[in-house]
């Protein structure tokens, strides 16, 4: 966009790409140079916003990524001397990859390097389109953020901006590559999921489409296996978009044997470390009474080239992770001499050897800490315990991304129902409890009948939301919203909210009808009966507005409107409200006749219409001002939706109160504020579910620490974690792997910290 670009070099990706002059409508694909405003859809996306936003972007994954790099030690000596060598037999054709018109003569381009010249050598690929494979553990994620951080450095204004994501969750079958790669930048990079415009695409998608993110899709071996070669068969139907694949060997041949190879792209295979690699690298990670330790195997592998165990080493150490964990156990560790990895008696084998690495690893991170470190104490065994959890969940799972939100499915799905039966039974029979207790104190009825009959309620409330979430699982639709069946299953959705709802309102009616004119059996029936009728009012609202999925995710609070948003939820609350008056109505002419039904009907329905308005509106329409160049962490995304939901249970809290203060009386409201601010983060706060299974029922059962997120940042800071933007990854596909076949400390009976 914008001028010619002299400072774009003109065997960059970008310099691919056509011009436009002028305005054009939708989506616009591998811009480079564009005068005037780009139009997605409806709407018009300026030049000033995506400069803002491109910039931002490229801020935000700079320093994500220049924080992973510094983490991984990447420069601590200095990188490993990482070469590969072009790999023709899975590649495109040479003219198609320097993007030639038919007829014209095409020369291989020279493609074989280091490290420190791979920047250069991709802006020489013409189609900016290049597969980078190796083995595990041989270095291909910190290739691929060493790329994006070189081009960063060298980045000209109005290039697409590189972004690394892990595309092992992706299914092809099921999501378009950018409709997948938008949610991935939007949970990553919070300040894009806001929309261009009023109903258009969001900040993310459109960058995307208009050809402004370069991605980097890291792991296409993680890919379900399977799904490889229909991986490859969608990422060809855009063929002149810039990309960056990383994946092991066999996994990206079974995709190109199976569909084609990826067009116009170049193809790399990683080189492994040679001896003389690893004679000037492990001797600059030693220090101090350290200095040397290596000396006596490197001259064992220079002497007895062909002798059992330093064949097998050597062997092994061609593989940079192998020599990243033999660095860690070895060089930073007191105590542990290298010489035992020549010894053939206990390790005979390459695989042999290759698991004392890996089974070392979290052993040697987790021995005890200096006397004056604060970081939290784990001992090894508990440690590992929980880190076998963690990865026996990921690997039940499919996936490498420990996301916060997630780890509720650690639990059966059916010990979830049951446990939060529980809570809201204990919850809004407390809440009734606190009504009777404040009938009571101005009233004749004892204590011990208000607690006895908050037990039922509670009980009653319980069986209500378990069968809520039956009948929710039983008609969850993953249709489009808006078609006669995903309205349909919302309505029932509805319903069976509306069944706790019920509960909450009518027994609430039973204790100040008891309390009131209605000492009998008839107060019973006029309550649930009442609370029957407000539920099925409440139950469409919830039903056509409210979520679809099983658990929400995380959102962030912003303090913007967002007059869309608003304007439903504020549309839904007085759709709640009339329909509360309604219901009043309908009981009054019940009871008292049809003289009363009118002003019922509006002295409850107008009060809760103008509560319930802006209680939505306030509770569910705000957003916070988001940096585009903001990244999201895992601590900090979970941060961002604890203080979300505390602002939702504030907000409705009060509002719901003054409401049934308004409404019913001054026994009512507190339990009624509480009530309401529980399901207003029980339904649509991941944080909740964070809370109640992650932070209480997981420890409680001996399976995760009680300072889960504590731990977490620990295993992070030791090395056993790293992060993807807002997830958590175990360090390495292989140590994962480990972890997960190493099942003899799974068992966990007891809770501890």
């Amino acid at each position: 966009m914008g001028d010619d670009g002299d400072n774009v070099s003109k065997h960059s990706p970008a310099a691919a790409h056509n011009e436009v002059s002028g305005v054009v409508s939708g989506p616009v694909v591998q811009a480079h140079s564009i005068t005037g405003d780009v139009v997605i859809t409806t709407g018009t996306l300026t030049q000033s916003e995506v400069d803002k936003w491109t910039e931002g972007l490229a801020q935000g994954v700079q320093k994500l990524w220049q924080r992973e790099e510094n983490h991984r030690r990447v420069h601590d000596p200095a990188p490993l001397p990482v070469r590969w060598r072009p790999t023709p037999e899975l590649a495109d054709h040479w003219a198609n990859i320097r993007r030639l018109p038919v007829g014209a003569p095409a020369e291989p381009l020279a493609l074989t390097g280091s490290i420190e010249q791979l920047a250069e050598i991709y802006r020489s690929i013409p189609s900016g389109r290049v597969v980078l494979l190796g083995p595990a553990g041989a270095g291909k994620t910190v290739l691929a953020a060493h790329l994006a951080l070189d081009l960063l450095k060298a980045r000209q204004p109005r290039e697409p901006v590189p972004v690394i994501v892990s595309v092992g969750s992706w299914n092809p079958r099921t999501t378009p590559l950018y409709a997948w790669l938008a949610g991935q930048l939007t949970r990553d990079h919070p300040g894009l999921a806001a929309p261009v415009h009023k109903g258009g695409p969001t900040r993310a998608a459109a960058l995307i489409d208009a050809g402004w993110v370069l991605p980097i899709l890291d792991g296409f071996d993680e890919i379900d296996a399977g799904l490889h070669p229909a991986a490859l068969r969608q990422l060809n139907t855009a063929p002149k978009s810039p990309m960056v694949i990383t994946s092991r060997v066999e996994q990206y041949t079974t995709a190109v044997h199976g569909a084609d190879v990826l067009t116009a792209a170049a193809v790399v295979e990683l080189d492994e470390l040679t001896q003389d690699d690893l004679a000037d690298y492990l001797p600059r990670t030693t220090a101090g009474r350290r200095t040397g330790i290596w000396d006596p195997v490197l001259q064992r592998m220079r002497t007895e080239p062909h002798g059992p165990g330093p064949a097998t080493l050597r062997h092994v150490l061609t593989n940079p992770l192998m020599v990243f964990l033999a660095r860690t156990i070895y060089s930073d560790t007191p105590g542990h001499d290298p010489t035992e990895l020549l010894d053939t008696n206990r390790f005979p084998t390459s695989p042999a050897l290759q698991d004392r690495l890996l089974a070392a690893f979290i052993p040697t991170v987790y021995q005890a800490d200096q006397p004056d470190s604060t970081r939290p104490r784990w001992t090894y065994d508990r440690a590992h315990r929980y880190l076998t959890y963690l990865a026996g969940h990921l690997d039940k799972a499919g996936t490498r991304d420990l996301a916060w939100w997630q780890l509720r499915d650690t639990i059966p799905r059916w010990h979830r129902t049951l446990i939060f039966a529980l809570a809201d039974g204990l919850v809004f029979g407390l809440a009734f409890v606190l009504s009777g207790a404040l009938s009571s104190a101005f009233s004749s009825v004892e204590f011990g009948f208000v607690l006895a009959l908050g037990l039922v309620y509670g009980f009653a409330v319980a069986v209500a939301s378990a069968l809520t979430v039956g009948l929710t699982r039983a008609f969850r639709s993953e249709r489009p919203r808006g078609t006669p069946r995903s309205v349909f299953g919302g309505v029932i959705r509805g319903l069976a909210v509306g069944l706790i709802i019920s509960a909450i309102v009518g027994l609430l009616l039973v204790v100040e009808l008891l309390f009131a004119k209605y000492r009998s059996v008839l107060a019973v029936g006029i309550g649930l009966g009442s609370g029957f009728l407000f539920g099925l009012a409440a139950a469409f609202v919830a039903g056509l507005v409210g979520p679809r999925s099983e658990g929400p995710r995380p959102t962030r609070a912003r303090l913007q409107t967002r007059a869309r948003i608003v304007a439903s939820r504020f549309a839904a609350g007085l759709a709640a409200g009339l329909g509360i008056g309604l219901a009043a109505a309908v009981i009054e002419a019940l009871t008292s006749g049809l003289a009363w039904a009118l002003q019922s009907g509006l002295s409850f329905g107008l009060p809760a219409a103008l509560v319930g308005g802006p209680a939505l509106a306030l509770a569910f329409g705000l957003e916070a001002p988001t940096d585009v160049s903001d990244v999201a962490s895992a601590a900090q995304s979970l941060a961002w939706d604890r203080r979300n939901a505390i602002r939702k249970m504030l907000t409705v809290a009060l509002l719901s109160g003054l409401g049934a203060w308004a409404m019913f009386s001054s026994y009512v409201w507190p339990p009624v504020a509480l009530a309401a601010m529980f399901l207003s983060v029980r339904a649509t706060s991941a944080w909740i579910y964070w809370l109640i299974l992650v932070r209480g029922w997981l420890p409680l059962t001996g399976r995760l620490p009680w300072r889960v997120q504590a731990f977490l940042t620990d295993a992070y800071q030791r090395g056993v974690l790293r992060q993807t933007g807002a997830v958590y990854q175990i360090r390495h596909a292989r140590l994962q792997d480990h972890l997960t076949a190493d099942t003899t400390q799974t068992a966990a009976p007891a809770a501890h910290s």
